[in-house]
């Protein structure tokens, strides 16, 4: 029921605040609907009644502020708490983990703003932020709808209602006057943001949590992306920078959502930057593909079409009413127009990218006809044309690769087939880096416990392939001790370790495991990971070079080593059940066939040419993304 209501409020505000030259009609509901609360709305207003501007400014805030809420509950404040001791212990427990994973924040209790805010809040926000942008000569560049929207709100999201502008503008304003003292906002912003990596920041995405709130991220830098956004929005903001934050549901590429914020510069464009990652610049190479680009607002945004909010068969994502589509400050001349071979009985289309699991979709627009546009899409990626159909996406054209002046149809040829060899399952990433940590790597053997008769049984001496790889020692000799030796500038990072006698079957369980100095409590836990028959989880070594000995009770004759360096588990996995598919267009998926991967490769005959091709892994994991064949090779984007 609160959703439907939820929906009504902004369907109201949205019509009243599109709909008049000014926001006295939408002031007059939010009045109407505060109820017991109207009385504090209206100190407010009288208080600014001689101050044009703030006055102007108190409406914005008011007439905004249906729909705008904070989610309570005793859960919440647990796993904030978790958080917080998080930073000192370093990780949170898997049991932790585990019995926390289904927890839904949405769930808990909601409390509107317009029930509860007191006027010295709401006051004390609007002076502090006029005397913050007031004191910048940057401002001048600035409409007072920008003001209003990228500095002056007193909230970002569902986090806990709370004075915390006067605090963060009396820390951070002595700094950025120390530091920088010119008119270019981005290099204040620089500045700033450099001056915040150095104050750290614990990433944890392990529970579901609405924001966490200006003065717990004060004093508690933990979280993930979009926490260390709200730190630079809180932060930023208290100085008179003007700042939001944008984003994408899901990467077009890989299975995740991703924040960043946005400096909005005095040229009007938009500086996107992460302050953990990167410094600030105005021109960034940005790595991470997009596909469409949404912006958070405190204002409630008019419809991007007509209808799109009150239609309950459009996906919810496209009928928030605080999200703003700024694709077209990313990829503005970059268009997207298609056609159906049949008409579509359906009102909205939809661009989808495919998360190895089904059809997300990314951007909505109407059909005229058989035609459908998509403005402001980024180029280099691979979409699907869709419609909805009993609350699934359903495919009503192949899916294409968007070049920057064409668009390549994966159009597959069954008249022409071939055999291909497939690796992997999902884009490589990052997992050249993590692999090249075993390089230089030493495999010493000995009888002596101090390892005074040492010798080299084998030595990796360039980056891997694969994760799983087969080393045989050169010394075919008994060894009770084994030792696993990092080069001196890399840390040990080796997702499964296993040694094998003459009994080639069945790996040696060591008696004992040390390292070449004092392992700690959770460093001596996480040992068990080397055997835990988990490729993608890791042990890690605290310093560079270190060393592991193994005992293995009694000497024997070593006849072969297996090395998983870290790594994410989608290369083939031996023992593992796949299904290869290709997309028929409006008859979706096709399966090639299932197979048991007896190797660390897969061979599939009778692939069409030009197929946009999914392997799926029936056995493990849920990160899968589709590629296509050039060359021999697979091609993810």
């Amino acid at each position: 029921m609160w959703l439907y209501n939820y929906l009504c409020v902004v369907i109201v505000c949205c019509t009243l605040l599109s709909c008049t030259g000014n926001l006295q009609e939408g002031v007059q509901y939010a009045l109407q609907q505060a109820g017991e609360n109207r009385g504090e709305l209206s100190k407010i207003l009288k208080y600014y009644q001689n101050q044009p501007e703030k006055l102007k400014a108190a409406r914005f805030l008011i007439a905004n502020m249906p729909a705008h809420r904070t989610y309570v509950g005793k859960e919440i404040d647990s796993l904030k708490q978790m958080k917080k001791e998080s930073i000192q212990k370093g990780r949170i427990s898997d049991e932790i983990v585990a019995h926390w994973k289904t927890f839904n924040y949405s769930s808990s209790q909601v409390v509107e703003d317009i029930d509860v805010i007191k006027a010295d809040i709401l006051i004390e926000n609007i002076d502090l932020a006029f005397e913050a942008w007031e004191k910048r000569s940057w401002s001048k560049q600035y409409s007072f709808e920008d003001f209003c929207e990228y500095v002056l709100p007193y909230r970002i999201g569902d986090e806990p209602l709370e004075k915390w502008r006067r605090i963060y503008y009396e820390r951070y304003s002595p700094v950025l006057d120390s530091l920088y003292q010119g008119n270019d906002v981005v290099e204040a912003a620089r500045v700033m943001a450099n001056y915040l990596k150095e104050e750290g920041f614990t990433n944890h995405t392990d529970f579901n949590l609405p924001h966490l709130g200006a003065l717990f991220l004060l004093e508690n830098r933990v979280g993930y992306c979009r926490d260390n956004c709200d730190i630079a929005t809180y932060v930023m903001r208290s100085l008179g920078i003007p700042i939001t934050m944008d984003f994408y549901e899901m990467s077009p590429s890989y299975n995740s959502r991703h924040f960043w914020s946005a400096l909005i510069d005095t040229t009007g464009l938009v500086v996107p930057f992460n302050y953990i990652e990167r410094e600030i610049v105005r021109r960034p190479q940005e790595e991470r593909k997009k596909g469409k680009v949404y912006r958070t607002c405190y204002g409630i945004q008019p419809e991007k079409y007509s209808g799109l909010y009150t239609d309950k068969e459009v996906p919810a994502f496209f009928r928030r009413p605080f999200m703003k589509d700024a694709s077209d400050e990313y990829f503005p001349e970059s268009n997207v127009k298609l056609e159906s071979n049949e008409a579509i009985d359906k009102h909205w289309g939809y661009l989808c990218v495919f998360t190895g699991t089904e059809l997300q979709p990314i951007d909505i627009s109407e059909f005229h006809g058989k035609k459908i546009e998509f403005p402001n899409v980024e180029p280099g990626l691979i979409y699907f044309p869709a419609f909805r159909k009993a609350g699934k996406m359903k495919t009503f054209s192949y899916p294409f690769l968007l070049k920057e002046d064409s668009m390549e149809y994966f159009i597959p040829d069954t008249t022409r087939k071939r055999c291909v060899m497939l690796t992997r399952k999902y884009p490589i990433g990052r997992n050249p880096m993590f692999l090249g940590t075993a390089v230089g790597v030493k495999i010493e053997g000995a009888n002596r416990k101090d390892f005074r008769d040492a010798e080299l049984l084998c030595q990796v001496v360039d980056t891997p392939k694969i994760n799983y790889n087969i080393l045989f020692p050169t010394v075919q000799k008994k060894f009770r001790y084994v030792r696993y030796s990092a080069p001196e500038e890399k840390q040990i990072q080796v997702g499964e370790w296993y040694m094998y006698g003459i009994d080639t079957e069945t790996a040696i369980a060591p008696e004992k495991i040390w390292a070449n100095h004092p392992l700690s409590d959770i460093h001596k836990k996480i040992l068990s990971l080397l055997t835990d028959d988990d490729w993608s989880s890791f042990y890690m070594s605290a310093v560079k070079g270190e060393q592991l000995i193994f005992d293995l009770g009694i000497p024997q004759i070593l006849s072969h080593f297996i090395l998983i360096p870290r790594n994410d588990d989608n290369y083939i996995h031996l023992g593992d059940r796949y299904e290869l598919f290709y997309h028929g267009g409006i008859k979706g998926w096709i399966s090639l066939g299932k197979q048991i991967a007896e190797g660390t490769e897969l061979y599939y005959e009778g692939v069409p040419d030009g197929a946009l091709l999914w392997l799926h892994n029936h056995t493990r994991g849920k990160e899968e993304r589709c590629f296509y064949m050039k060359d021999g090779k697979q091609l993810f984007i």
